[in-house]
């Protein structure tokens, strides 16, 4: 009995749980995603490796081309799939190598920062692009523990409006007094007549 129970263990994961929560659901580029790791376990076991990953998968439609059989004859036929490629992937390590006791409960914060030029979130009928975050907890000697892929929403950073530059007018009034010399009219702030020439009295 002792021996199908070691079996059983080495074939399922520890009893144990890892969550995580992110401050928002909504980034741009370059921004850090920022949250927390929860790890409670009901039974001791080692790890390899705690951590929390980012990644970017775009799915892209496409038509290739098919032979069936028919009986002794064959045919070509298109058949439309998806082909989905890893686009960017980094993960934030919260622990490596260590020992889990009985009853563990401990919360660890994380960062991961989003590259500053990559996809952003896409969605049409033969294309998308999606940003994914799950955390996992790899287990020496037996299966890991994993959470579900969530996605988080990825966009471009908007750049503010234009200051609009207001311009004003300034309007001087100009005072214009005769010439004492030739009686034409001068700017008060000349010192000499435009028209004569003579230096304008004081």
């Amino acid at each position: 009995m002792g021996f199908f129970k070691w079996i059983s263990g080495k074939l399922n994961p520890p009893n144990a749980r890892i969550v995580f929560w992110t401050q928002k659901n909504e980034y741009s580029f370059g921004e850090e995603v920022k949250g927390d790791a929860q790890i409670t376990s009901e039974e001791e076991f080692d790890t390899i490796e705690i951590a929390v990953g980012l990644s970017c998968w775009e799915n892209l439609k496409k038509t290739r081309n098919v032979t069936k059989q028919y009986g002794q004859s064959s045919r070509q036929t298109q058949e439309q799939y998806w082909d989905q490629a890893e686009l960017y992937k980094n993960r934030f390590v919260i622990c490596g190598e260590a020992h889990i006791p009985q009853g563990f409960n401990a919360k660890y914060p994380f960062v991961i920062r989003i590259p500053p030029v990559a996809r952003e979130t896409y969605y049409s009928v033969d294309n998308n692009v999606k940003w994914w975050i799950h955390a996992w907890i790899m287990v020496r000697g037996r299966p890991s523990i994993e959470t579900e892929n969530r996605e988080i929403l990825i966009t471009k950073l908007q750049s503010p409006p234009p200051t609009q530059t207001i311009s004003r007018e300034v309007i001087k009034e100009l005072v214009l007094i005769p010439c004492s010399y030739c009686s034409s009219l001068m700017p008060q702030t000349s010192v000499f007549c435009p028209n004569c020439g003579a230096r304008r009295r004081a």
